[in-house]
């Protein structure tokens, strides 16, 4: 300590204030659990007290004035904060002018009290936690961190080079809460590598500087949730590609600041790199609002356990982007940067309860990683359900789903979209329950669009039950290009007004097999343009069944051609010989064994 420095205060905690102080409520659980037991350790008995020391960064010679270098006596309140087994450092109103990064170690509570800003006036990150060139294994690094209040000023207008606001490595059980982050320059708010146990709450990530043209400009998110290597956090670190794991970013807000030549962040959370055989997982971003994203709301790219709920995406490029990582890429490499040649993709993903307004291209985009028709790999497990989409693209898909496998889609409300949900190369997959209103083109829509990997089996086992679908300009529900499907007690009100007498209220088309079209009710719109059938299957479809619909259409009611295509029932003998029972002209019945 230098001689115009002070000792640190000393401040009794009781266990509730402790509490209190890192946020042990709902969510916060899961990332705070560690750091409560860090400090609980020390309390003398339940309900008792212990001594938290605070250094405040007035007491070794701060001013806060906007212009004075205040680097050296922040810094060394931190570096005193290191002497107890958790510290409190405080940062009194004022604005602080650092001119090189700051560093934070391990259980130290940092905060910046109301009106305190930290203004970057140099080019590099604005605080790391720890020193350059340690290395840390697994999640050993600078862990026990609380981060709260104020504004972080990242300065953009005096100093635009690339700099993060907060780097993180290595560390676990950290909290980032209650603070504004404000104009960072083409790199992120967070830069988070190889982490466990991280909350960021309540926090408004504001204002980005791209100085991009070309597609560069989507690869950086406010929240980067990242592998650690030494291309992408080169400070300190073994660099073997840790994943980070157990994060929470809750009660956000990221959007643009205002700032002259500055915008919205092209990505809030997410990432746009990966190493092979390596996962981020156990993603939880919950109630944040994301406006006026460039990119993309949340971005993943190959996360497992990832839940998206309760989130508001406006105006956005994109609300989430499931991503994965493509046959020999840079993504595909391990930690080592030894080639795989392969494909791979996440899993176990949630997306409920979300609002999305006012999307410029598409609202969910989930893509697996492929190679060749024989190695690919498919994102597993996908759950939609109970988002509402408003104001949708007005060229794209509102949901596009491409290379999945085991994929619910439940319970949502599309209004005004392009097409409401489009599908790929994707098997085991249930649409049911979903509401879609003024529809430009199809409610369902399912194609297999590129040759090389038409008709091999990897679109199939689609249930599509129980949907309603109100005026849509094309066909209500257009299968094609699969195999084995049930489009089964959908109602279809006014479809395929786009055009009069050309298209359908479902179709089965284009090498569609194996399925069953039952139980549902087409009605056609009372004036203008009308649907051609109500249900209509082509002739180059097989063994589709056709039974128990009330069907309305221009040209007639239900349409069925192709020698192994029928409108009947199925019934068996009590020999076991299976009939199928259609009916002729005249209404009566006509029993074929088959």
């Amino acid at each position: 300590m230098s001689a115009n420095e002070q000792p640190p205060t000393q401040h009794r905690m009781t266990r509730r204030s402790m509490l209190a102080s890192i946020g042990m409520a709902g969510t916060a659980v899961v990332a705070g659990a560690s750091i409560l037991n860090s400090l609980t350790a020390e309390t003398k008995a339940a309900g008792g007290t212990t001594t938290v020391p605070i250094y405040n960064v007035k007491d070794y010679g701060a001013v806060g004035d906007g212009t004075t270098n205040d680097t050296t006596a922040i810094q060394n309140a931190l570096n005193d904060a290191q002497t107890a087994s958790f510290s409190h450092v405080v940062i009194p109103r004022g604005t602080y002018k650092t001119t090189a990064a700051l560093r934070i170690f391990g259980n130290t509570r940092l905060t910046l009290e109301k009106g305190a800003t930290i203004l970057r006036c140099h080019n590099s990150t604005i605080l790391i936690n720890g020193l350059n060139n340690v290395n840390f294994s697994g999640y050993n690094g600078h862990g026990n961190i609380i981060i709260e209040g104020g504004v972080w000023d990242c300065n953009v207008l005096q100093y635009p080079d690339p700099g993060n606001c907060f780097g993180l490595a290595r560390g676990r059980n950290i909290v980032i809460r209650d603070l504004e982050v404000r104009d960072v320059p083409n790199c992120h708010a967070i830069d988070m590598n190889g982490c466990s146990s991280v909350l960021v709450d309540n926090c408004r990530f504001v204002g980005y500087l791209d100085p991009h043209t070309d597609d560069a400009s989507g690869l950086r998110e406010a929240i980067q949730i990242s592998p650690h290597l030494q291309v992408g956090f080169p400070y300190f670190g073994s660099f073997d590609g840790t994943p980070c794991s157990n994060v929470i970013v809750q009660n956000c807000y990221f959007g643009a600041s205002g700032t002259a030549g500055t915008q919205a962040w092209p990505s809030g959370v997410g990432n746009h790199s990966s190493v092979h055989n390596v996962y981020c997982s156990n993603i939880k971003v919950y109630g944040n609002t994301f406006e006026g994203m460039t990119y993309g709301g949340v971005r993943s790219l190959k996360f497992t356990e990832m839940s998206v709920i309760n989130n508001r995406f406006i105006n956005c490029k994109m609300g989430v982007m499931l991503s994965n990582t493509q046959a020999n890429t840079e993504g595909s490499k391990d930690a080592n940067g030894v080639q795989s040649g392969l494909p791979q993709s996440g899993k176990n993903y949630i997306i409920q309860g979300n609002t999305f307004t006012g999307t410029v291209t598409t609202n969910i985009y989930c893509a697996g990683g492929v190679k060749d028709v024989s190695t690919y790999a498919k994102v597993e497990s996908v759950l939609i359900a109970d988002n509402i989409f408003e104001q949708g693209p007005a060229t794209n898909n509102s949901m596009t789903i491409r290379w999945a496998n085991n994929v619910t889609i439940s319970g949502n409300i599309l209004r005004s979209q392009y097409r409401g949900i489009f599908l790929s190369y994707v098997t085991n997959c249930t649409i049911h329950d979903n509401t879609f209103v003024d529809t430009a083109t199809e409610a369902v829509y399912t194609e297999e669009p590129d040759a090389a990997y038409r008709y091999n089996g990897l679109t199939g086992n689609l249930f599509v039950h129980d949907n309603q679908i109100q005026r849509c300009g094309r066909t209500g529900i257009f299968i094609q290009s699969l195999d084995a499907f049930q489009v089964e007690r959908n109602l279809i009100i006014a479809p395929a007004t786009e055009t009069d007498n050309t298209r359908n209220g479902i179709l089965a088309a284009n090498m569609a097999k194996n399925g069953r079209i039952a139980g549902n009710r087409v009605k056609k719109a009372a004036a203008g343009n009308q649907n051609q059938y109500g249900i209509n299957v082509t002739d180059t479809c097989s063994d589709v069944q056709v039974t128990d619909n009330f069907a309305e259409g221009k040209t007639g009611r239900v349409h069925v051609a192709g020698t192994t295509n029928f409108e009947g029932l199925w019934f068996h003998s009590p020999d076991g010989t299976r009939y199928k029972m259609t009916v002729d002209n005249s209404g009566a019945p006509v029993f074929t064994a088959g």
